[in-house]
This record gives C-alpha cells, sequence and structure tokens, in this order.
C-alpha cells in the first residue's frame, strides 16, 4: 500500500507538471504569437521580443533617417528642399546616419547626386549620409529578379514601402524616422525631441548608456472608426496579409509618412511572417501578396485594386498583436500637423504664417508629390520664410 501511495502520488505531480507547462506554454504564445503559427511539429523561433535592452548615447545614439528616393530630377527638387529646411531647422548632430536608397540602376545617380550638391551646401549632412541600394534591404528587388523587371506587376511606390519596412536590417539604431521626398522640416528640432523620456527599468526597450532614462518614440496616431473608407480598406487588408483580425473601433492607430519606427518591431514583423507562414523570405511574401491576393497587377484592376498591405498598417497591427507597441511608442505629438494636398490648396498656402516657426505641434509638413508642383516653385514660395 505504501509503494501504491508513492507512485499515486507521483503520478499525480507529473499531472500537475504537465498541466503548468501546457498553461506557461498557452502563456507564452499568446505573449510572442510566432510560437503558435508554425506547422504542427515544426520547431518554434526564438521568441520575437528577447533580446538585450537597448544602451545608447541619448546624443546621437537614437535615430536614422530613412528617405527612399527615386532619383528624377523631380524627386532630387523635393529631396533639395527637404535638405534645406533640415540645414535651417534641424540637428543632424543628433542622428546616426542619414540613409537614402534607391533602385540599383539609379544608385549612382543618387551618389553623386549626394557627393556633388550635399558635400558643397551641406557638409554636415553630407558627413551623415548613406546611400544604399533597394536591394540591399530586400534581396528580391536586386537587379535581375522578377520583382525588378515587372514594374507593372510590382511597381516601384509599393516597393519603397517594402522599403520602410525592411531596411530596418540595415540601421544600427534603435529607432529610424521615414521620410518622403515631398516631406520638410519646419522648426528647430533634435532627435530627443522625438522622444518621451521616462526613467529606466528592467522592462524598458531602450534606455541610455548610464541606464537612468528610457525613450519612447512619439507618433502620429488617429482614431481607426474616423479615418477614411480607402484607409480602412488598407488596415483589413494588410490584416488579412497577416491572417489576422484588426477592429475597425474608436482605438487609435498609426498614421503615414513621416513616421518613427523601431528597429526590433520591424524585424520582428519580418520573424514573425517567415514562421507564421512558414516561408524562406519575408520580403517575398510580401512581394508575392501584390499579385497572387488578385491574380491580376494593379493596372488591370483599375479602381477596383487594393493593395493587400501598406506598411504602417502592418506595423501597428503586429505590434499591437504581440503587446509591444507601448513598449516603444508614445501618442505623445503629431509630427505633422498639416500638408499641401492640392494645387488649390498651395494657391491658397500661406506657408510664413501657417507652417512655418508656428506654434502648433508639428516638425514637419509636405507638399504631396502627386500633385506634381515643380520643387523650384515649392522653394520659391517657402525659401521667404527661412
Amino acid at each position: 500500500m505504501g509503494a501504491h501511495g508513492c507512485h499515486w502520488r507521483l503520478l499525480r505531480a507529473v499531472v500537475l507538471l504537465c498541466s503548468w507547462q501546457n498553461l506557461l506554454q498557452l502563456t507564452y504564445a499568446t505573449r510572442y504569437p510566432d510560437t503558435h503559427a508554425l506547422p504542427a511539429g515544426t520547431k518554434a523561433s526564438t521568441p520575437l521580443f528577447v533580446h538585450k535592452q537597448w544602451k545608447v548615447s541619448s546624443k546621437s545614439g537614437l535615430l536614422t533617417v530613412l528617405v527612399p528616393v527615386f532619383p528624377t530630377e523631380f524627386e532630387l527638387g523635393n529631396l533639395r528642399n527637404q535638405l534645406r529646411t533640415a540645414a535651417k531647422y534641424f540637428d543632424i548632430d543628433t542622428v546616426k546616419e542619414y540613409i537614402l536608397t534607391a533602385p540599383w540602376e539609379k544608385v549612382s545617380t543618387l551618389q553623386e547626386f549626394v557627393d556633388k550638391e550635399w558635400a558643397a551646401e551641406f557638409p554636415k549632412y553630407h558627413t551623415a549620409a548613406r546611400v544604399v541600394s533597394d536591394g540591399e534591404c530586400a534581396p528580391q528587388l536586386q537587379q535581375g529578379t522578377i520583382y525588378d523587371t515587372d514594374r507593372v506587376k510590382y511597381p516601384g511606390w509599393v516597393k519603397q514601402q517594402l522599403v520602410k519596412l525592411s531596411c530596418a536590417q540595415i540601421v544600427t539604431t534603435p529607432y529610424y524616422l521615414v521620410l518622403d521626398t515631398d516631406v520638410f522640416f519646419v522648426k528647430r528640432f533634435g532627435a530627443q525631441d522625438l522622444f518621451k523620456t521616462s526613467q529606466c527599468s528592467r522592462l524598458s526597450a531602450v534606455c541610455d548608456k548610464k541606464g537612468r532614462t528610457a525613450f519612447q518614440a512619439k507618433n502620429d496616431i488617429y482614431p481607426i472608426f474616423n479615418r477614411t473608407e480607402d484607409q480602412l480598406n488598407w488596415m483589413e487588408a494588410s490584416a488579412l496579409t497577416l491572417k489576422m483580425a484588426v477592429p475597425l473601433d474608436w482605438r487609435e492607430a498609426i498614421g503615414v509618412t513621416p513616421q518613427i519606427l523601431a528597429t526590433d518591431v520591424s524585424l520582428g514583423l519580418g520573424r514573425f511572417i517567415v514562421d507564421r507562414f512558414n516561408t524562406g523570405s519575408w520580403t517575398q511574401y510580401l512581394l508575392d501578396e501584390l499579385f497572387y491576393r488578385y491574380k491580376k497587377d494593379y493596372r488591370e484592376l483599375g479602381e477596383a485594386w487594393r493593395p493587400p498591405w501598406t506598411e504602417y498598417d502592418l506595423y501597428w497591427i503586429f505590434a499591437t498583436y504581440a503587446c509591444v507597441w507601448e513598449k516603444y511608442h508614445v501618442a505623445g505629438t503629431v509630427l505633422q500637423d498639416e500638408a499641401v494636398w492640392s494645387k488649390t490648396d498651395f494657391d491658397a498656402w500661406q506657408p510664413c504664417q501657417d507652417t512655418f516657426d508656428t506654434q502648433l505641434d508639428g516638425y514637419f509638413n509636405l507638399v504631396q508629390s502627386r500633385i506634381q508642383l515643380d520643387p523650384a516653385v515649392i522653394w520659391d514660395k517657402i525659401s521667404a520664410c527661412l
């Protein structure tokens, strides 16, 4: 009877241990969704956010600037306007790098522009500048791939969206600020002004080298339910791409460019896609979704075509699902208060009164490139304000 009792107690202990293990695995899988997204029998990958806490210089170690460029005369004109306003308003010594990306065949054009104009006009920016090929961020965009040669099925503007996420792998700071060429700077600030600070703890993602101050990026966020129909469609399509559901309610979600992304989150999104869809490349998965979702390209479908994902919706949905949004971000400011969206807006726009050195929160503005206004005309209007 004594031996039987020992065996019974041992069996109960084993059952209890297995129950606790299952509970811990369930909790772990809920916290790190990539671990329960794999096919049965597949070994789970490293959890998404098990990493060493960033310890960086608060002076220049927090932020990198990333600008995707297709260096036509038009885009280079807009980039020239951006740098002229940045030289006036932004403390370039507070960022690690100013990375410019371009398609492989345009890298030399962009490099020549940087070496010629930036070196003469903006020497500090020339020192900070690094020109890279889109293919360094996503190998599918290298010369000769189907994604490079078939530019009807895979338009350049969508590949720029991919680059905004995938270039996280060449960023060496915990955060990077994404700008388009039509964005310009409108008030004096440094990288530190884009972050909320608090006391560093073991749960903080990013701290200064002394371990005293934690940093969270201040991001534009807006209520989901208050967005346009197109914006809601983009969010739902992005959720479908990740095979997730997104509630279209009054909670707040990330906006569009300009935006600050956390390097860890962008890379974690990539790992999640690889694990969830058992694919060898998350960038290829996203590019394939452009075509295979509809079996036609966007020009065939015309107005019926909807992008199957946008970079910021993917980022926000993933960060929210993985419960790390608040670890890296806070709704602390409006990066861009206003913008010029049409020729009518531009004609009525008074930048010296409405935009530059105002009491508004925003650090940036833009004249929407889709209206194809000559960058020299834009500069004529804003240069008087500087």
